[in-house]
């Protein structure tokens, strides 16, 4: 099945991990919808990505065919639990995207894939670390310079966490 990846995931070493028989089907775009981080990650030190609407905004990211049971973990990981859960951290939607690169080297055309939809919890700015993450999977597959030079003007929160967890956080003062 199709599934649209536009946050973390677009970072290939993650998905190998998470999916290792994802296939890359293509550069995809997601019309009147932007980028945004309307969920706190305790894992990232920051908010994580996910698909706001925004009229006259486009979207870009990675369409990816996935199996059966790369589609079961990638949901364990994105918190997705059946259809309508209240405890869902994120919905499965399905979208209507643009695949303006396939791999194949088939037409540019119109395709419905499934993508996780954040359900809003403490919106924050994403870490550094996060948004790197980010950047470093839509240079590696070629996303529009354009998108990409957005990204990068994206403002990041310090990670947050206990004293001594963050690289950038002091130790914590000794006892006495």
């Amino acid at each position: 099945m199709l599934y649209f990846a536009y946050g973390s995931n677009l970072d290939p070493e993650q998905m190998r991990e998470r999916c290792p028989n994802h296939v890359v089907v293509g550069l995809a775009s997601l019309q009147e919808y932007r980028i945004g981080f309307p969920r706190f990650s305790n894992r990232w030190g920051g908010g994580t990505a996910g698909i706001q609407l925004a009229h006259g905004k486009v979207m870009w990211g990675v369409l990816y065919e996935l199996t059966d049971d790369d589609l079961a973990k990638l949901d364990e990981y994105e918190g997705f639990i059946v259809d309508g859960d209240q405890h869902n951290a994120h919905d499965r939607e399905h979208v209507t995207l643009e695949l303006v690169r396939p791999d194949d080297g088939s037409i540019p055309r119109k395709v419905r894939a499934w993508a996780y939809v954040a359900r809003p919890a403490h919106p924050a700015a994403p870490s550094r670390r996060y948004l790197d993450c980010i950047l470093a999977g839509a240079r590696h597959h070629r996303l529009p310079e354009e998108y990409i030079a957005e990204l990068t003007l994206i403002e990041t929160a310090e990670a947050t966490g206990p004293p001594g967890t963050d690289p950038a956080s002091p130790e914590p003062p000794a006892e006495p």
